[in-house]
């Protein structure tokens, strides 16, 4: 796993850390020179929930906020499309619902970084069926961006339209090791995909197995050290998100399994990260600049 350079000297010999069935080695160290070496909180590897699918919306288009599916081939979305192509519809059914439910082993937050994971009630479900066998895929684009912690919108430059855009994406908090994701499977040959883009824009397609099983099952991928998520400047953590969750069709299966009408569930995405920023005195200014230059006062109490 990385490894990274602290300036503090504490050096973290190597607890192994579980979570979700993924083992990782912990070790800290950072390039940031401080006057005042960190104190325990410099060991923050944790696991956060990113999204437990309580509060979300399905987005009935790309414009929406919501999750949103689509699929490879895409579907014909009116019946003038299937007159115009002269071609049945290759994927007759695509939907997904929120709807209530989730995995019975799968444990409720007691206290959570991001308020997330704390009721289990609902989960995030998809149908879809392919007319054809083939290539076919599944995509589950996540919702427009916001900041983990101050829930805001988070808005970027598009280079091809020189517009400041919201994109689609899941911020991970910290600097992200591994994620993991309760799957319902029903015994559908397909293989799951969870798909993350780093700050510079480049997207990494992890791929976490087989879904060809019966019932809740939690899924996992770790993120390779080639994810860049650290700088070498303040703040030091740059932020990965997660952009899409995939299911594509196992290759050699029969013509009736991968034509079948089709059924997964989703619950509860959680990351293991390590939470830790270096922290200095004054570290906090910019957010003074940002505000005109004036620290902001509680308002008082009637």
């Amino acid at each position: 796993m990385m490894t990274y350079k602290r300036s503090v000297s504490v050096f973290v010999a190597l607890a192994v850390i579980t979570v979700a069935g993924v083992t990782v080695p912990l070790a800290v160290d950072s390039k940031i020179i401080t006057n005042v070496d960190a104190d325990i909180s410099a060991q923050e590897l944790r696991a956060v929930v990113v999204d437990d699918f309580e509060s979300g919306q399905v987005a009935a288009d790309i414009s929406a906020d919501g999750w949103f599916i689509k699929s490879t081939p895409k579907q014909y979305k009116n019946a003038d499309t299937e007159k115009k192509l002269k071609r049945k519809n290759p994927v007759p059914v695509l939907q997904m619902k929120y709807i209530t439910g989730g995995p019975n082993d799968m444990a409720v937050e007691q206290w959570s970084l991001t308020g997330l994971g704390m009721k289990k009630e609902k989960c995030l479900g998809v149908n879809f069926k392919f007319r054809y066998p083939g290539f076919n895929s599944v995509h589950m684009v996540a919702p427009k961006e916001v900041d983990w912690q101050s829930k805001k919108p988070v808005m970027r430059n598009n280079p091809s339209t020189g517009k400041e855009e919201q994109e689609r994406g899941i911020q991970l908090p910290g600097q992200a090791r591994a994620i993991s994701l309760w799957v319902h499977g029903r015994g559908n040959p397909y293989d799951l995909e969870i798909w993350v883009k780093d700050y510079r824009g480049d997207t990494y397609i992890l791929k976490a197995g087989s879904v060809n099983f019966v019932g809740w099952r939690p899924m996992r991928v770790e993120i390779p050290v080639s994810v860049p998520q650290s700088y070498e400047s303040y703040p030091q953590t740059r932020v990965t998100k997660l952009t899409e969750i995939v299911l594509r069709a196992q290759m050699g299966k029969s013509a009736e399994e991968l034509t079948e009408d089709t059924f997964f569930f989703f619950d509860q995405i959680k990351v293991l990260t390590d939470t830790y920023e270096v922290n200095f005195d004054g570290s906090d200014l910019h957010k003074l600049f940002e505000n005109g230059g004036e620290q902001q006062q509680p308002k008082p109490q009637n």
